[in-house]
């Protein structure tokens, strides 16, 4: 006697289905000065909401996405519903406390600081 689970089998003739959406790699510009690095991306139609930002092993993980616009001719590729996904490498001394991330316009501006072991600073020179 089988005390296990009950599984169901289902028709093998009807396929699965699934809602396929488009995922795209956002343009994003990277822009270093001496206290931050800034990453610029492209994300028209993404809410706040839908923005996910992860930082896990000196990588930085960005995901959101866009659902369909139902004002727009649902054929033009603008209108799709759409996922964004990007990864970017990071260097050692990012201040990870102070990531700063915010959404307007479908532009997401994430601001990562560099610690301050990492930024130049001027030596003061006494006399004796």
């Amino acid at each position: 006697m089988d005390n296990g689970p009950k599984m169901t089998k289902y028709d093998e003739r009807s396929p699965e289905r699934v809602k396929q959406r488009f995922t795209v790699a956002p343009r994003v510009d990277v822009y270093e000065n001496a206290n931050e690095l800034l990453l610029v991306a492209d994300m028209p139609g993404a809410t706040k909401e839908s923005v996910s930002i992860q930082l896990d092993k000196g990588q930085v993980t960005i995901e959101a996405s866009r659902a369909e616009d139902m004002t727009g001719p649902s054929l033009v590729s603008e209108y799709r519903p759409t996922d964004y996904a990007r990864v970017f490498s990071i260097p050692q001394g990012i201040d990870a406390s102070k990531i700063d991330a915010q959404l307007s316009g479908g532009v997401l501006r994430l601001r990562l600081p560099k610690s301050d072991a990492l930024k130049p600073r001027r030596i003061e020179v006494r006399s004796s």
